[in-house]
């Protein structure tokens, strides 16, 4: 019987060879088993339906589509993300079942990766067995800690940027030491490039999921002594001078860079100090960095065979090094233009070589300062897309390589014109999108549709200038609308469509309310607009929040007892939804807070509600959806006074709940969501065969983050750096941020 094991910290397999080629896996450091998907030709995710709070327009939900999409686009791999489109199964939030594998925004920390003061951006926590076969894996975004964008706002974290680097930890994929590689640890509010997926991150997929053969290169590398370099971090450029991937060297120093295309490649050896050091990675590795930069020459990759480039003697180690932590990576060079660059580092002296792995791309150093240096570089219109390295030398001959720091992408597109501008949501209506920079693979975004250029029912590029589509059925409301080259930039005319659409109003939670006002009403229904407003009565609410095109929340202002009074949602496009809501003198209950927070799935645990308000006619419903106040289970009521109420708890879920006051008579209500955790019962599953015994089953994952060590659980997280700019996604231990 196989046991599970479910980690708290970074693992990789850097001693592996077998297991790391172009790319390092992740594996579980209790046996050095690599971690992978058993059927990965079907790997489902689903997108949780409340989105995040910070965005009203649902373009949360375009944005993960699109970084599924990105791994999509992969080729010769058998893996592919499959969205799961069931509205049962996007409601969901028990993200700790081993049946559903949610994108999932945790607004209130749910998940307990999230407390006060949290470091952690977003983490992908993975459940697997001891042979490495994923049980489970879940992407949660710390939306209580952090905003999140997915228009380029200052300071915000960008949604696709950021889930496209979760993913690859999903897939099974560690930290990069390609500088510009999606699995890159480090990210920063104003890099996007991470959206798209870099060639070491696809030959990372090529490998662990193959479909068809690739070329390896083999070989070794040593010091003068002959003694091993461990942990060396091998690349391979090919003949455009492109990075093309990545590994590490073995405890014998040897390494095999599979999943290579046929080509010429060059081959070098790096430490991994800086920008990408060992702090990136588990324990599980040993990485020696006491040697220099080292070109080990060229290789031709025919077929699928192996080439040998046999054994390599280090270079010493020196003092120079380019490229920190702090620097933002990929740094963006544009086809076509000249940028203005600068990165960190030591021994950057007047008198330096910069160079870059393209010799078609001039580097322009403008100023040596020792600790930095400042250049320009100039791409050719029609230079080929992709990372490369630079190469600094100084006067003294030392070398210092920086591994595919730099990425070409073309210039972003412009949308100037969207024609017609408005039209009927239901679709079927032909779009003309005029701009600049138009290219094949390129995607339209309009509300919450795609339209991939090439793709069935996608965009049609006419020219570099015009694109045509056929409107799919869209949400309504006011759009920006989106052309995103497949490297990832973007162009949009802000508010360049209307989708014209009547709301929808399904229901109000709660229905009643005190007349003196101050109650949080949720409205659920489908086509909310930012923007619109609310009357209940013909009186204006002005406290309205848009959550999302599904969710407003009003805080109610009062009125006259009585009812029940018409309650209207206006967009601002003039389409009106109505419902009804009623005022009673009562005043609301108050619901403070649960103590325990916590308890046995199984129920019949005893828990107090504090709070005011409190009398015999109130239910207690635990597990009721939160945006509805639908469904839950009654809890047995102990005893009642005016600020605490005692009930035995109700069977439940493993997860977290909400809790729920409703006053049997009125239909007033309050609800606090995510107040509660249930906790599963401990499995113990004992094995055996030739004489050994298959570990227990751990327990609980909350018991996990207080009690074990020993366990390990994959956490991609982000700490603000110093400057207050800038995230860091870097490994922690039960989710202490470094």
């Amino acid at each position: 019987m196989l046991s599970r094991a479910r980690v708290i910290h970074w693992v990789s397999a850097a001693l592996l060879v077998a297991l790391a080629a172009a790319h390092v896996r992740i594996v579980y450091d209790g046996n050095g088993q690599a971690i992978f998907w058993s059927n990965p030709s079907s790997v489902s995710v689903v997108i949780q339906s409340n989105g995040s709070d910070n965005i009203s327009d649902g373009s949360d939900a375009v944005a993960l589509r699109n970084a599924i999409a990105a791994w999509n686009d992969v080729t010769s791999t058998t893996a592919t993300l499959v969205e799961v489109q069931s509205s049962a199964q996007k409601a969901r939030t028990d993200w700790q079942s081993d049946d559903i594998h949610l994108l999932m925004f945790d607004e209130n920390n749910q998940s307990g990766y999230f407390g006060p003061g949290s470091g952690t951006v977003a983490v992908t926590p993975l459940t697997f067995y001891t042979t490495g076969s994923i049980i489970d894996a879940d992407v949660l975004f710390n939306g209580g800690g952090y905003q999140f964008t997915t228009k380029g706002q200052g300071g915000r974290f960008d949604i696709q940027d950021v889930a496209t680097h979760e993913l690859g930890h999903l897939l099974g994929l560690d930290h990069s030491g390609v500088a510009g590689a999606t699995m890159f640890p480090y990210v920063d509010p104003s890099v996007i490039l991470h959206r798209s997926v870099s060639a070491d991150d696809a030959g990372g997929l090529r490998h662990m999921y193959p479909a068809g053969s690739f070329g390896r290169i083999a070989g070794t590398l040593s010091r003068s002594d002959g003694s091993p370099v461990i942990g060396a971090h091998i690349s391979v450029r090919d003949s455009l001078g492109r990075t093309t991937g990545a590994i590490l060297t073995n405890n014998s120093g040897a390494f095999t860079v599979q999943a290579l295309d046929p080509g010429t490649y060059s081959v070098l050896a790096v430490p991994l100090d800086q920008p990408v050091s060992a702090m990136n990675l588990s324990s599980w590795y040993t990485i020696q960095t006491n040697f220099g930069a080292t070109e080990l020459g060229q290789a031709v990759v025919t077929g699928n065979s192996t080439t040998s480039i046999g054994g390599h003697t280090a270079l010493a180690n020196t003092s120079l090094s380019l490229g920190r932590s702090y620097d933002d990576f990929p740094q963006r060079v544009i086809m076509g233009q000249t940028t203005t660059h600068v990165l960190r580092g030591a021994g950057l002296v007047p008198g330096s070589i910069l160079e870059a792995s393209d010799p078609t791309v001039v580097v322009t150093p403008t100023v040596w300062n020792g600790t930095s240096v400042q250049f320009q570089v100039t791409c050719i219109a029609d230079v080929p897309l992709g990372h490369f390295d630079l190469t600094v030398t100084d006067p003294l001959g030392n070398l210092e390589i920086l591994v595919g720091g730099l990425e070409v992408t073309p210039p972003n597109p412009t949308v100037s014109t969207v024609s017609p501008s408005a039209a009927i949501g239901t679709g079927g209506v032909a779009i003309s999108i005029s701009g600049t920079d138009f290219r094949p693979g390129c995607r339209v975004i309009i509300g919450d549709q795609i339209y991939e250029e090439g793709q069935p029912e996608g965009a049609i590029l006419v020219s570099p200038t015009s694109l045509r589509l056929l409107l799919r059925p869209t949400i309504g409301g006011i759009h920006d609308v989106v052309v995103m080259d497949r490297s990832g930039v973007e162009g949009r005319k802000a508010n360049g469509f209307t989708a014209q659409a009547d709301p929808v109003i399904a229901t109000v939670f709660p229905g009643v309310g005190q007349s003196n006002g101050g109650t949080l009403v949720r409205i659920s229904g489908s086509d909310f607009q930012v923007g619109s407003s609310v009357h209940i009565d013909g009186a204006y609410q002005p406290l309205v929040t848009v959550l999302s095109p599904t969710i407003i929340e009003v805080l109610t202002t009062g009125g006259v007892p009585g009812g029940p009074y018409i309650l209207t949602v206006t967009m601002p496009t003039g389409e009106v939804a109505s419902s009804a809501f009623q005022y009673e003198s009562k005043p609301d209950p108050v619901l403070a807070g649960v103590s325990p927070a916590n308890g046995s799935d199984k129920g019949g645990n005893m828990v107090l509600l504090n709070g005011m308000q409190m009398h015999s006619e109130l239910e207690v419903v635990f597990g009721a959806n939160p945006q509805t106040g639908l469904g839950g289970t009654l809890a047995p009521i102990v005893s009642v006074t005016e600020n605490q109420i005692e009930v035995t708890a109700p069977p439940g879920t493993a997860g977290s709940a909400a809790v729920m006051l409703r006053d049997s008579l009125t239909g007033q209500a309050v609800m606090l969501t995510g107040v509660y955790a249930y906790t599963g019962s401990i499995e113990v599953h004992v094995g055996g065969g030739c004489g050994s015994v298959t570990p227990l089953v751990p327990p609980g994952w909350r018991d996990i983050l207080s009690q074990s060590s020993w366990l390990l659980c994959l956490l991609a997280i982000g700490v603000w750096r110093a400057r207050g700019t800038a995230a860091l996604l870097v490994p922690v231990r039960a989710g202490k941020s470094l």
